[in-house]
This record gives structure tokens, sequence and C-alpha cells, in this order.
């Protein structure tokens, strides 16, 4: 089994992960095999899935929140950097 890859992130964003941005995710963590998951680790919410636009509304992702955001699968780094980058708008990394 491949090694889970992560990266936590702290929104910066007055909006938090608004529903465009929502939609925006969740279109890039559809383009890879890896199973994504995303937790707020700020509102200790469990792992959501990343491909899930539903999922990630619930989330509750404000400003000042930290996202843990994890990936295993054959191309999981690859898409933890894409989803990343789309975060970019929103967040500073926090590790």
């Amino acid at each position: 089994m491949d090694q889970p890859q992560t990266i936590t992130l702290k929104i910066n964003h007055p909006l938090g992960l608004h529903l465009r941005k929502s939609r925006d995710v969740v279109q890039v963590a559809n383009q890879y095999q890896a199973l994504i998951t995303i937790q707020n680790l700020t509102r200790s919410t469990s792992p959501v899935d990343a491909k899930s636009i539903i999922q990630l509304v619930q989330l509750q992702a404000r400003q000042g929140h930290e996202l843990h955001l994890q990936a295993t699968g054959p191309d999981a780094l690859e898409a933890l950097q894409a989803l990343a980058s789309q975060f970019d708008d929103l967040t500073s990394a926090a590790v």
C-alpha cells in the first residue's frame, strides 16, 4: 500500500472555503486516482472526501481554520500538489 501524503494549510481568505472554491477543489481532486480526504483541524471534524462538494461544504472551513489534506494512492503526491495550488489564494502553508 502506498504511504499517505499529507499537508496542512491555514485558510486566510475572509470567505473561508466558499462554494465556488469548493467546486474547484472537487474538480481537481476528481482528476486523480488517489483517495483524498480533508479534515478541518480547527473544528475537529472527521475527514471528508475531497471529491464530494457536499462533504467539503460540511467542513465549514472559515478564515483562520487549519485544514489537513491526506492522499493515498499512486498519484497522491501529484494530487496534493495540485490541490495546494487550488488553495493558494485562500491559504498559507501551516506545515
